[in-house]
């Protein structure tokens, strides 16, 4: 579909906007469009992973995906590269030099993105969605918004309440943190990256723990068919046999398995067969290998260029390069190098009012939060500080998962389901 690149001009010039829909499994059931966003910013959301999902969501609703503007299949922006001379000269102690570097990167940078340099934030996308609605023929949408994409949750709520079914927030962030503090929080160490911590068990037990997400609500809504029901994940752990070439093994035959429910009957009878000492049926089904139509599908808009265009325009920020650099420094003094990306913010077209706090009418139907105890991306007094603005009942689970819906929280899974197909947001069973 086409939107306008400027959404207060909607003559002007336009962009294509890649949409997806997977009709809901049981007409007869059907309550409407649910519209998903994984976040990142910039993952490309057309492939939607209902796989991996509730399957209940996948009966009653409309599963609906889009790729973001400037991402994926939607005038994908070219990539800037890294601001190299920006970071030389400031971690030279060359203040001003760095100013003058990070203002000629933004003036390259913002010249290859062309007009979508200034409107690749969450504004702009709320406008996008809201278009989507009215090309669907939906009155209201259901959204389920995962990690950065909680924004356009929040965003969408507040411009477009009498559009709005249901909402939840996944990894919910806090649109009035700081320029600084999103950007600190989004860089992260490798391992908070991988959203695992702790030894090489812990870590594959994490992601078995996501990939296998759908495998698992299946396994224990059809023991019959899955003789490892009882604790899919635990099965595949213990069917690694605690050696690493063990753990990858398992790991290569769940990523070949956990996106294709198809495999998930060989999945089981493979991890049944290795809890008995026989690996050959699980390295058959790691042969297989990820599906490679998926690989295109569920791509990320990585480059720094990108993310200074929807950073830079969704938080506030100080006003000069040697400002930001000094709040940089101030809020972690080995933040030399995240802070560096960040100096062009100085320059960026489309500054204007930040997000800042979103707060909605009375009126306006209250979203479900969710978000894990040690969350490493999204801390948990955000999402604390996000339910009590918006007057949203907040689920809470103990772990790291990121974006617990997809990452296989099963307690957060069910309330979700629950609050969508329902509207219920009574505590459930298995969460704090």
């Amino acid at each position: 579909m086409s939107v306008p690149v400027n959404p207060a001009d909607p003559e002007g010039r336009k962009i294509g906007i890649v949409v997806s829909r997977l009709p809901a499994a049981d007409r007869s059931k059907r309550i409407g469009a649910l519209v998903w966003n994984p976040g990142g910013p910039g993952i490309a959301g057309s492939y939607v992973p209902a796989a991996q999902l509730p399957p209940e969501l996948a009966q009653r609703f409309d599963l609906i995906g889009f790729d973001p503007r400037g991402s994926g299949r939607s005038g994908a922006v070219p990539g800037c590269g890294e601001d190299n001379a920006v970071s030389e000269a400031l971690e030279g102690g060359q203040g001003a030099a760095a100013g003058t570097a990070a203002r000629r990167y933004a003036e390259a940078c913002t010249k290859k993105l062309g007009a979508l340099a200034g409107y690749l934030g969450t504004r702009a996308m709320t406008e996008d969605l809201d278009a989507i609605r009215a090309a669907l023929g939906e009155e209201r949408l259901s959204l389920l918004m995962g990690s950065y994409g909680t924004l356009l949750g929040q965003q969408y709520l507040v411009a477009h309440p009498q559009h709005v079914r249901a909402v939840v927030l996944d990894g919910t962030m806090d649109p009035a943190l700081s320029g600084v503090r999103a950007a600190l929080d989004a860089s992260g160490t490798a391992e908070d990256k991988a959203y695992t911590g702790g030894n090489a068990e812990e870590v594959a037990r994490q992601q078995l723990q996501s990939v296998l997400s759908g495998f698992t609500l299946w396994c224990k809504n059809n023991a019959s068919h899955c003789s490892v029901y009882k604790d899919p994940v635990g099965r595949a752990l213990a069917a690694a046999g605690g050696d690493d070439k063990g753990r990858k093994k398992v790991l290569s035959a769940a990523a070949a398995a956990g996106y294709v429910p198809e495999r998930w009957p060989e999945l089981a009878d493979a991890l049944d067969a290795a809890g008995h000492g026989d690996r050959t049926a699980l390295g058959k089904l790691a042969d297989k290998g990820f599906p490679e139509q998926l690989k295109s599908e569920a791509g990320s808009t990585l480059d720094l260029g990108y993310n200074l265009g929807v950073y830079c325009t969704d938080f506030a920020w100080p006003g000069t390069p040697a400002a930001i650099a000094d709040a940089f420094h101030k809020a972690d003094k080995d933040s030399s190098f995240t802070a560096a990306e960040y100096l062009p913010c100085a320059f960026w077209p489309g500054r204007g009012a930040p997000l800042g706090a979103i707060k909605v009418p009375p009126a306006t139907p209250r979203p479900l939060v969710i978000n894990g105890t040690d969350d490493p991306r999204t801390g948990i007094s955000g999402a604390r500080t996000v339910s009590q603005r918006l007057g949203a009942q907040l689920v809470v689970f103990k772990g790291r998962t990121h974006v617990a819906t997809q990452g296989g929280v099963e307690c957060a899974q069910r309330a979700a389901a629950r609050y969508l197909v329902t509207g219920s947001t009574q505590r459930i069973p298995g969460c704090p």
